[in-house]
């Protein structure tokens, strides 16, 4: 019995030697107490000194780099209005807007209209069942024809109106985006009739605009037609 107390008595002493010396490492030691590490924010952040960051040279980041466009993004933006018109090239018309443009009905004049869908006969395979009747053994719906337009009338104005008094179908629809009206259909014959490429487009003068119909203001004995592409204007020379 007396050895068993002597056990008892020997660990209780060493328990509290143990609490002792943890008490003392708090108190006096370099550890700083852990609520204090978690709730100070100053303490925290003192451990983060200079050295410890990545250095970055001046010739690798720039502040205007985060608010300031590229150059080269810039020069693709500047190429284009609000209407994402690339640049009209030298020598050719540059687009009008339809709502700063005044209609002068008492000043008449002539250009010459064509409608073509000659590439259709090269793709006859490829033309929906039943759109063959619409196509003309040589592919000209409207050959050259002069016609009046008035002072200050767009290419769509002078098409409206002529397949209107000649009783020739026509369908369009106005694209805000590019502020103009999109040749849909003409004779019947819509866009991806003949192939996944297909549709209508238009030149004037052998150039063909990079604006819309609704853009383009008729001159004086101007040469427009109208033709229908197979392959996004390939089969045009476009």
């Amino acid at each position: 019995m007396v050895h068993k107390r002597v056990v008892v008595v020997l660990l209780c002493l060493a328990l509290l030697l143990g609490l002792a010396s943890c008490g003392s490492q708090n108190t006096q030691g370099n550890s700083q107490p852990l609520t204090q590490s978690i709730t100070d924010p100053t303490e925290v952040h003192t451990g983060y000194t200079e050295t410890t960051r990545p250095e970055i040279e001046d010739d690798q980041f720039d502040v205007a780099d985060l608010t300031e466009p590229s150059q080269d993004f810039s020069r693709f933006h500047e190429k284009k209005d609000k209407y994402l018109t690339d640049s009209v090239p030298e020598g050719q018309q540059k687009p009008v807007e339809p709502e700063n443009v005044e209609i002068d009905k008492n000043n008449k004049k002539t250009c010459y209209l064509t409608i073509t869908c000659q590439t259709i006969l090269d793709n006859m395979g490829d033309l929906k069942d039943g759109k063959e009747v619409l196509v003309p053994s040589d592919g000209v719906i409207l050959p050259k024809t002069k016609v009046v337009f008035f002072e200050g009338e767009s290419v769509f104005h002078v098409l409206q109106r002529e397949t209107r008094n000649r009783r020739i179908h026509m369908e369009s629809r106005f694209t805000p985006l590019y502020n103009s009206a999109y040749i849909v259909a003409i004779g019947n014959l819509y866009e991806f009739d003949c192939g996944s490429g297909s549709g209508w487009t238009y030149r004037v003068n052998s150039w063909f605009p990079n604006y819309g119909v609704s853009r383009y203001t008729v001159k004086q004995d101007d040469n427009i037609e109208f033709c229908y592409t197979c392959d996004l204007g390939r089969d045009l020379g476009r």
